[in-house]
């Protein structure tokens, strides 16, 4: 359906070398959107944005690290530079760096809202007036299943979850009058090397254990959030923002 096209738009995936940010990149590209692949490993966003141009879509790799607030406005400069407009940015990228709150350190806390706060948020705030020029600007802001449910063992990375998505609420109402809309979409377990146990042992029981915990009995894939990526980066979400949508296997209760 045409309300779901994005022809001739183009797309800021940040942690786009892998997993979700991966996923998310490649359909937006198969939806029509031209993709800037941008994350810390440039070969891996080269590889991504080659398989793109492979596939008929258009592509870029940039190297940013979105922690470090200097590096925004160069990955700006490159997508305005390349492409001429920027239409979607999907802030992604993050560390979860588990813990329990007695063994968080300062230098671990700054860098969980180095990454997963302060980068989305200051990203979006450089990029508005890029995405607010077109009329359809769409922010997609990356959440998690803990902001709403805290998780033991990962405190900090749902506290600048729920911040984040407190942040996108915010953001929507002050930048709607700009056309600029701004939404949450929010992952259950999906299985990606940032949650997984690296021991083969451990990641079979965490599989199993987290799985029961879904509706549908397994962890989900990167491409179960590509269909509601897409509708939130194009015109079939045109009255909504604000707002999360979850596709989380029914894991929140």
């Amino acid at each position: 359906m045409d309300r779901f096209d994005l022809d001739g738009r183009v797309a800021i995936v940040t942690g786009a070398s892998r997993g979700i940010g991966c996923a998310l990149a490649l359909g937006l590209a198969e939806a029509g959107a031209k993709v800037v692949a941008a994350s810390r490993t440039l070969e891996a966003c080269q590889d991504l944005a080659d398989r793109i141009v492979a596939a008929g879509g258009e592509a870029l790799a940039v190297q940013v690290d979105v922690g470090c607030l200097d590096q925004h406005q160069p990955l700006l400069e490159a997508t305005i530079g390349h492409f001429g407009r920027l239409d979607i940015l999907v802030n992604n990228a993050g560390i979860l760096r588990p813990h329990l709150t007695t063994r968080v350190t300062p230098e671990e806390l700054d860098d969980i809202l180095a990454v997963n706060l302060k980068g989305p948020l200051f990203l979006s705030q450089a990029a508005l007036d890029h995405l607010a020029a077109g009329g359809t600007g769409s922010i997609i802001n990356i959440g998690a299943l803990g902001a709403f449910q805290p998780m033991e063992g990962i405190g900090a990375y749902c506290a600048a979850k729920a911040a984040m998505a407190n942040w996108t609420t915010t953001m929507s109402r002050e930048w709607a009058a700009r056309g600029v809309r701004v939404n949450l979409l929010v992952p259950g377990p999906v299985a990606t090397d940032m949650i997984l146990p690296r021991d083969p042992q451990a990641r079979a029981r965490f599989e199993d254990e987290v799985a029961a915990e879904t509706i549908f009995g397994r962890l989900g894939i990167p491409d179960d959030l590509v269909g509601a990526a897409v509708f939130l980066a194009s015109d079939a979400s045109a009255f909504m923002s604000g707002r999360p949508v979850f596709v989380d296997g029914g894991m929140l209760r």
